[in-house]
């Protein structure tokens, strides 16, 4: 369990009260194998890991998580042109949160539990700008179908391996880096999806790499100056650090459990139901 608390009321007034359900979602891909004669590399298997963190409306709070190992479907193939050598590389979608994967994890959660969300947020990271709309038109509806009709939802894709930076010009002309929970929202030239940038922690030694968050569903449950905020707020709260770390908590939290099983490569990894409650995987 944590060792210190966070009021998220005091971040986004609009939760008080509310059933609140934080979801964070990432994948890892097993290294690839070559096969010989034909150019293809192929990955052997992907697993996706969800992790939850949620707070009942009388301000208790738990976890949940759990694990979907599929057979990958991503597959690189490279042939060289006969006229200019250029490769040519065909990358098939990723498959994890088919088959309702994670309908599932909500309703194992809600029944677990006995907890139903008035508002879940989600932060889906390892999704590139080419599949923005695949995302919103296969896991969106999948968290439509797990809560309530009355429920919010927010669904943000996180993106951390990118390569715009942010500078800024300080009163004494001098050039350096912005302080920690600056969000970057205005000028983006963004046309399809909400988005903005969060500098969530502190860099002395180099170029800060900042965050990008893009809603790609948003029920408006939130204005937009809360969810920056709640996002800030949830980057201090990962049990393994005092500081605020790079992503929010339950992202974070998916990255290290996919992690963890991925490389410990089990034939076929599940979950014992004992441990769905815990850290145990930090």
């Amino acid at each position: 369990y944590l060792c210190w608390w966070s009021d998220l009321s005091l971040s986004a007034p609009n939760v008080k009260q509310r059933g609140i359900l934080m979801i964070g979602i990432d994948v890892y891909h097993d290294k690839k194998t070559y096969k010989s004669g034909p150019k293809v590399y192929k990955q052997r298997r992907s697993i996706g890991a969800f992790v939850a963190i949620f707070v009942t409306r009388n301000g208790t709070w738990g976890t949940f998580s759990d694990i979907e190992a599929k057979e990958a479907r991503q597959e690189i193939v490279s042939s060289k042109s006969r006229t200019n050598d250029k490769t040519s590389d065909l990358l098939e979608a990723p498959s994890i949160t088919k088959d309702n994967a994670l309908t599932r994890f909500v309703e194992k959660l809600k029944s677990r539990h006995k907890f139903e969300p008035d508002y879940v947020i989600v932060y889906r990271d390892g999704v590139g700008d080419s599949m923005l709309r695949q995302v919103k038109s296969e896991e969106v509806p999948q968290i439509r179908k797990a809560v309530s009709k009355d429920a919010k939802i927010t669904y943000i894709v996180v993106q951390k391996r990118i390569q715009t930076r942010f500078l800024i010009k300080g009163n004494d002309g001098r050039v350096g880096n912005p302080e920690a929970g600056t969000i970057i929202s205005s000028d983006l030239g963004s046309t399809e999806f909400p988005d903005f940038y969060l500098v969530p922690t502190v860099c002395t030694l180099s170029t800060v790499n900042p965050v990008h968050y893009v809603l790609i569903e948003d029920d408006k449950f939130l204005p937009i100056e809360q969810i920056q905020s709640l996002t800030y707020t949830m980057c201090f709260l990962y049990p393994n650090w005092t500081d605020s770390i790079k992503l929010p908590a339950p992202t974070q939290l998916a990255h290290k459990l996919a992690y963890l099983v991925g490389e410990t490569h089990p034939s076929e990894p599940q979950l014992n139901n004992s441990l769905a409650d815990s850290y145990w995987y930090l």
